[in-house]
């Protein structure tokens, strides 16, 4: 039997029942409209309040009655947003797909059949529903903002930060858009566009707590952005232009580990530029804001050494120690303190303690930390700071490091050999040193009085 017999002969006996039950069809046309409508509301009713289930139980009961095909489209649609809600995608597919079969250009159906598109990753067909709903409606709220979450799944940025606007045009007063809309301006860099958008958020609802949360993380974001511009800028020895990033980043709500790193990093510029007294300050309040911050307890030893307050740099050499004791600069600059006050036993010991740390330094620091140590090791005038073996250890490490193209640092393993008592291997060493084409005048003469020591079984010394 066909479909359209199958439904002929159920208006067949609708018609004789309604007959026999003194009824016009008419009648029980309307009735049954009645009915369905009665339950359609119900269905609305619970959908609103997140019941789904009854939602889902109205919407089937609806669509027994008669509502023609325009409400039945309607219909379906809104069981397809409860099936969509419930994660039930498949059936919210086949209902939108069924609603716009009863009801062509129902917008909501191809914002809804979107929708689910977009939660089965299948962005494609997300946008081609959404697109079709903007044809049909330009201001259609959920359509714009079902095609910006689809231009992100794409990391289409601009694209979705566009659609979020368009969203924002249709419901200027909907606080929940200018937060996606700034989370999009976020993905996108856009880290001051971002803060103005959760600011309007947080103007049209003072309550929305999300709003505040992501705005301040877009602070933080545009903080640690500032950063790492200052960083780039006092690498390339740009201090001016690292000082105004570091402020800029202080004044961007930066979270409490954030403005210790900006502080920290804002007082070592001010040094190299020889404020050493607001350069001191930064430290101090560095440390009040993160006492667990060794990095600035050595930056501040630095500081207060060379300013001549020795006494409050083994403080903070020490205190950086017993933060973290595998942190190998404090032990070097520590050992360098040392000397000077003719502490030589403990000099040495911190250099050893340094190679044995080197890991704890940043890998494009560790050649230059290795070839220091190892110099002073090797050729320190007093007995007590020299270490041969170590010396040895710390300058093959420092070329190797370098794929042997300092002259520099072969030359210091040279010094290294002679003190460890291999003369053979520091007279290869400082040959090799002496090999560089870019050697002055004044290095080559010293390089071949170090390998006249070495022919003569001796070492070299540093003069006091």
């Amino acid at each position: 039997m066909t479909r359209s017999a199958n439904v002929g002969w159920s208006i067949a006996v609708c018609a004789v029942l309604a007959a026999t039950a003194g009824i016009s069809f008419a009648t029980y046309q309307l009735i049954s409209f009645q009915r369905g409508m009665k339950l359609w509301d119900e269905g609305v009713t619970a959908a609103n309040t997140g019941d789904f289930d009854t939602a889902i139980s109205k919407y089937d009961a609806a669509l027994r009655m008669r509502l023609g095909a325009y409400g039945a489209g309607i219909v379906y649609s809104n069981r397809g947003v409860a099936y969509n809600s419930k994660g039930l995608l498949d059936r919210a597919l086949s209902d939108f797909t069924e609603a716009l079969r009863l009801h062509p250009g129902l917008v909501e159906a191809y914002v809804g059949r979107s929708f689910a598109y977009i939660s089965k990753g299948e962005i494609e067909k997300a946008l081609d529903d959404t697109n079709e709903a903007l044809r049909l409606d330009q201001n259609s709220r959920d359509a714009y903002h079902n095609r910006a979450i689809a231009s992100l799944n794409k990391r289409e940025f601009g694209k979705a930060v566009a659609d979020f606007s368009e969203a924002i045009r249709c419901d200027p007063d909907n606080a929940g858009l200018y937060v996606e809309r700034g989370n999009a301006f976020l993905a996108d860099g856009q880290c001051d566009a971002a803060i103005a958008s959760f600011e309007s958020a947080i103007r049209i609802s003072p309550w929305l707590a999300e709003a505040y949360w992501e705005r301040d993380f877009a602070w933080e974001r545009r903080a640690y952005k500032l950063l790492n511009k200052g960083i780039k800028a006092a690498s390339e020895r740009k201090y001016d232009e690292a000082l105004k990033f570091y402020s800029q980043g202080l004044d961007s709500h930066p979270g409490v580990r954030n403005h210790a790193v900006l502080l920290c990093n804002r007082a070592t510029v001010l040094g190299y530029l020889n404020r050493r007294e607001q350069s001191a300050r930064d430290y101090d309040e560095a440390i009040r804001l993160d006492p667990n911050f060794f990095q600035a307890y050595y930056n501040r030893g630095i500081n207060h050494r060379e300013c001549g307050r020795v006494r409050e740099a083994l403080q903070d050499f020490a205190e950086v120690l017993q933060l973290n004791p595998k942190y190998a600069p404090a032990y070097v600059d520590r050992g360098a303190i040392y000397v000077r006050q003719k502490r030589l036993d403990e000099a040495r010991a911190d250099w050893v303690n340094a190679v044995e740390n080197i890991d704890g330094i940043e890998a494009e620091q560790r050649p230059r930390f290795l070839n220091s140590i190892a110099w002073q090791l090797a050729t320190s005038p007093n007995s007590s700071c020299r270490d041969g073996k170590t010396a040895v250890r710390a300058a093959t490490q420092a070329c190797e490091l370098t794929h042997w193209k300092r002259r520099d640092y072969i030359d210091t393993l040279a010094a290294a050999r002679a003190e460890a008592g291999d003369f053979a291997s520091a007279i290869d060493s400082e040959n090799q040193a002496l090999q560089f084409s870019e050697v002055s005048s004044r290095e080559y003469e010293d390089m071949k009085g170090r390998l006249r020591l070495y022919q003569h079984q001796q070492p070299y010394r540093e003069t006091k």
